[in-house]
């Protein structure tokens, strides 16, 4: 299986942490826990923008037309 070279995804997920908006960023240490949740989901979607151009192939466990998981070490629910 293709596997993203770790230097290079650290590099592409470094850039796009340094480039997110400072108004995220800040957020994401705010009281109010909306708006932790809602600077996490901004950060989300700013990283999956930043990997577009990125192609993860994966072996398919869960059959055709399965997801593969970017994370498959941590699959609890998110929230």
């Amino acid at each position: 299986m293709p596997r993203i070279s770790d230097d290079i995804l650290l590099t592409h997920l470094e850039v796009a942490l340094a480039v997110a908006p400072e108004h995220t960023l800040v957020r994401l240490n705010a009281d109010d826990p909306r708006a932790q949740r809602s600077a996490r989901v901004d950060l989300a979607r700013h990283l999956v923008e930043r990997m577009r151009g990125f192609t993860i192939d994966g072996d398919s466990h869960g059959g055709p037309g399965a997801q593969p998981c970017l994370f498959p070490g941590d699959l609890s629910p998110i929230g």
